[in-house]
């Protein structure tokens, strides 16, 4: 039986984004990728059930790989639990097809629309239900931490010789047998109405025990190995209509990152209301359409076309008022979140601060009065806030103690109660390192942000204090790793506008010798300028070195003494214990070398990040040498 495909008018096109762009918000604001909205609005404008659920797979499963990249950063992807999920969840998807298929050729497209309309209002009636209870709790009685369910505590119990395999989301062991019904049923709900997310989260948090942040990383995961299958097995057939996914998906993007930004002005009780009550109504939408199809099937007496007529219109008018309800609600949570952003950024610039004494500060490079820790609380961050706290108070200045809590617009609702535990578990982190400062007499305060973008939110928050310096914490001295320390920092120090030093766990800054890195240029300038600074409020010997490397004529090794002698010359003029060498070799290896051989504890560089990639990578010698250093690395901006 051929199927037809949409006639691509202006207004369907307009339509078919206007329904990804909300789609895309309703993704980003209540976390459940908006297929359950995207499916039944294709089947309003008269696209065949079993087309919109392959077209909405082909749109899912790029925005699922991207996703699941990005979460495995993060450390939140358990990798082995998604593939073993993701090949019973692909049997799941090809059987499902199948049965599409087969519906649709038993009994026509009436037939394949009541069986995805019917499993519509099931699915959405109960996950729907259980949302709006869920935001009721969370309203009157707040948040409950998440326990280990006893079925899942019964699963990990269970010894099938043969069969047992160990998965790090679980910290046990378990048989694989109990991932293949789950992941079975994750692929079937997947190829029948485009969301397997329903059943595959909850699925492996409480039955297999594994942690919602977890969970819903690893669905990732599963929805790319499914959905890539699902849309290879439905293109097979002609199912898919590529258009229709990519007006549908450039939509999506452009809304997803507006529902993101959304769910920080609400709290998570209004963003499971607006989950629970766009799920309802589109549950009412699709219900009305099942008399429809039951009577053109012969199931049920026959209805007029006036009846039919006004039972469509019914159901188009409750998916209208679905996705408007939701976009109002989420644009409104938007827009209002930036009035209260702007207003109180511009009380804060009404505030005044105390003038900086020209006399001590040479330049905006050399200020240390507003420090930023960032912190996640691992041993990776222990030398950034042993040392930050150490600095502030040096300096006399103010200390940010910063953590940012990765979230992701995908699936996050599903885990009940996940954000906020994850804001707890930050929030003890940073009163912690808060109490260690106040000890130490430091004027300090706590910033928790959450984002999808880590450097973002670094970025953000240190424009929005007007920060003077980032001090974070390196991730590992080996493999890559080592070499690009990590993509977080990279990308702070390429985009920030203010200076970062970048903190081994072990290092520890005595201020008893610094070394600066200087090359004639506009960077190495900033870089001694910082460097006097810092000495001064150190106490520090300073070793200046300039490396050559290629030619080491004597024309070559002049120009890098004079460059040299001259910093040294003006270091020695604000009462800075100076001395100068030039090195021969690769600049990154030899300053790193020669760090070692004196035994320095930080060393200062500039940054030659301004755009493109260099933005991300600063330039091959400030990276390389932050991620071979022995010490702490200073990146200075100006």
């Amino acid at each position: 039986m051929e199927i037809s495909f949409l006639d691509l008018t202006l207004a369907n096109v307009l339509f078919l984004f206007v329904v990804g762009f909300i789609g895309g918000l309703v993704s980003g604001f209540i976390g459940s990728g908006g297929a359950f909205v995207l499916t039944p609005s294709m089947m309003s404008m008269g696209v065949p059930a079993i087309m919109a659920v392959a077209s909405n797979m082909c749109h899912k499963f790029p925005k699922a790989l991207v996703g699941s990249i990005k979460r495995a950063r993060y450390g939140q992807v358990d990798v082995k639990l998604g593939i073993i999920m993701g090949i019973s969840a692909e049997a799941g998807v090809l059987y499902g097809a199948h049965l599409q298929k087969y519906i649709r050729h038993e009994f026509g497209q009436d037939g394949s629309n009541l069986y995805v309309s019917f499993v519509f209002v099931v699915v959405l009636a109960i996950v729907g239900g259980y949302v709006l209870l869920d935001a009721w709790k969370l309203y009157s009685s707040g948040a409950q931490e998440e326990k280990k369910t006893k079925i899942a505590q019964w699963v990990q119990s269970v010894n099938i010789p043969g069969t047992m395999m160990h998965f790090k989301a679980l910290n046990a062991r378990i048989s694989v047998l109990f991932t293949i019904p789950l992941g079975f049923a994750t692929g079937m709900l997947a190829a029948t109405i485009a969301v397997g997310g329903f059943i595959g989260v909850p699925a492996m948090m409480y039955i297999l025990g594994a942690p919602g942040l977890v969970a819903s990383a690893t669905e990732l995961v599963i929805a790319f190995i499914m959905g890539f299958g699902g849309t290879i097995k439905y293109a097979l057939d002609g199912y898919v209509d590529v258009r229709l996914a990519m007006i549908i998906l450039a939509g999506s993007l452009f809304g997803v990152q507006l529902g993101a930004i959304g769910t920080t002005y609400v709290k998570d009780y209004m963003v499971k209301i607006v989950m629970g009550v766009i799920m309802i109504l589109v549950l009412f939408s699709r219900g009305f359409m099942i008399p429809v199809y039951l009577s053109n099937l012969g199931y049920i007496d026959p209805i007029t076309d006036g009846t039919a007529s006004i039972l469509s219109n019914i159901s188009f008018a409750l998916l209208v008022i679905a996705l408007s309800t939701g976009a109002f609600i989420i644009l409104y949570s938007l827009l209002h979140g930036f009035r209260v952003e702007a207003e109180r950024q511009k009380a804060e610039g009404d505030t005044t601060e105390e003038p900086i004494e020209p006399a001590v500060q040479l330049s905006p490079t050399g200020r240390f009065e507003r420090i930023m820790l960032v912190t996640d609380g691992s041993e990776f961050s222990g030398g950034a806030e042993r040392e930050a706290i150490e600095l502030a108070k040096k300096a006399n200045g103010q200390l940010f103690i910063t953590s940012i809590v990765a979230v992701d617009p995908d699936y996050e609702l599903l885990a009940p109660q996940l954000l906020e535990k994850q804001n707890a578990q930050a929030q003890t982190i940073l009163d912690k390192v808060k109490q260690a400062a106040e000890m130490a007499g430091v004027k300090c305060e706590t910033v928790l942000r959450q984002g999808s973008e880590i450097y973002e939110e670094i970025v953000s928050t240190a424009a929005e204090k007007r920060i003077d310096l980032i001090i974070m914490g390196r991730r590992g001295k080996s493999g890559l790793m080592r070499l690009m320390m990590g993509s977080t920092t990279a990308r702070v120090i390429g985009y920030t506008d203010c200076n970062v030093l970048v903190t081994p766990r072990a290092a520890n800054l005595t201020g008893q010798n610094v070394m600066v890195a200087v090359d004639g240029s506009r960077h190495g300038d900033i870089a001694a300028e910082t460097a006097t600074n810092l000495a001064q409020y150190l106490n520090a010997n300073v070793t200046v070195v300039s490396a050559i490397e290629g030619d080491y004529s004597d024309r070559h090794r002049k120009e890098a003494k004079s460059i040299v002698d001259r910093v040294v010359d003006l270091m020695k003029q604000k009462g800075v214990k100076a001395s100068g060498e030039v090195l021969m070799g690769s600049p990154a290896t030899t300053i790193v070398d020669a760090a070692k051989d004196k035994a320095i504890d930080l060393i200062i560089m500039g940054s030659h990040g301004s755009s493109g990639f260099e933005k991300v990578l600063m330039g091959s010698v400030s990276d390389r040498v932050i991620g071979h250093a022995p010490c702490a690395v200073f990146v200075a901006r100006g």
